[in-house]
């Protein structure tokens, strides 16, 4: 256990971590203003979502990949970190009004996940490291993507839309990138590069169901509401793939 952890007792350690994410969710929605103060808002919420990770670090000695809380909050921290960006720079009309709530349900999501602390020698490995960050960041592309489909949906800005391609195109890229690295600590940890379980199909089904929709976006010229609904679809598809996969339908015990 590290400085990082405060040297608190359990229970402080507990309230601390709740705290640290709590804090962020409030700023993410405080951060609906579409001015200045709602960059600041977003940013302080970085900032402090940035401390609960460092204080799962400290507090396990590992680096927070390995469980679903982590995995959850780092979504939610890269779809923030990534919303700031886009708001600065792009300045995109209304994009906060169905990520942020989105970013925050994920963070409540996330405080709800019952921790282990603990990581499995198969794990031990920068190959699976490298996976779940490229994967967990590609779901933070597809998450504001969706969210800019919604909002195309709603107002029928054609801004709206065409940003959502380029979101989920970003994150189709970084979520193949995963999959290389997966297969590299497959092969490490089970000697294969794949194992058709049921998390696994479902990853594929969800790598497949973005592509569908960039391949008719590309070579069909598909565009307007159905181009935005068929990304909202491969959406709702990739979080089944992480929160049905297990719940809904069982996964083995070694999948994170």
């Amino acid at each position: 256990m590290s400085y990082l952890s405060f040297n608190l007792d359990p229970y402080g350690q507990s309230l601390l971590a709740f705290f640290l994410l709590v804090a962020p969710a409030g700023l993410y929605i405080l951060g609906l203003y579409e001015d200045r103060r709602g960059h600041w808002l977003i940013g302080a919420g970085l900032v402090v979502h940035a401390l609960s990770i460092l204080e799962r670090w400290g507090y396990t000695g590992l680096i927070p990949l390995s469980e679903k809380r982590d995995n959850i909050s780092l979504t939610a921290f890269i779809m923030a970190a990534v919303l700031l960006y886009l708001r600065v720079r792009l300045k995109p009309k209304d994009l906060s009004l169905f990520s942020l709530p989105i970013i925050t349900v994920l963070i409540f999501i996330a405080i709800g996940q019952r921790t282990m602390d603990s990581i499995t020698p198969f794990m031990q490995t920068p190959w699976f490291y490298l996976h779940v960050l490229f994967y967990f960041s590609s779901y933070a592309f597809f998450g504001i993507g969706a969210a800019a489909a919604l909002q195309y949906l709603l107002s029928g800005e054609t801004a709206q839309e065409g940003l959502s391609y380029r979101l989920a195109s970003a994150g189709w890229v970084i979520l193949t990138i995963s999959l290389f690295f997966g297969s590299i600590w497959f092969y490490l940890a089970y000697g294969t590069y794949w194992l058709w379980t049921s998390k696994e199909l479902w990853i594929t089904i969800t790598w497949l169901s973005f592509g569908l929709y960039l391949h008719a976006r590309i070579t069909l010229g598909l565009r307007g509401r159905g181009a935005a609904s068929l990304c909202v679809a491969a959406y709702a598809i990739a979080l089944f793939t992480y929160f049905g996969v297990g719940t809904v339908i069982k996964a083995p015990p070694t999948q994170f």
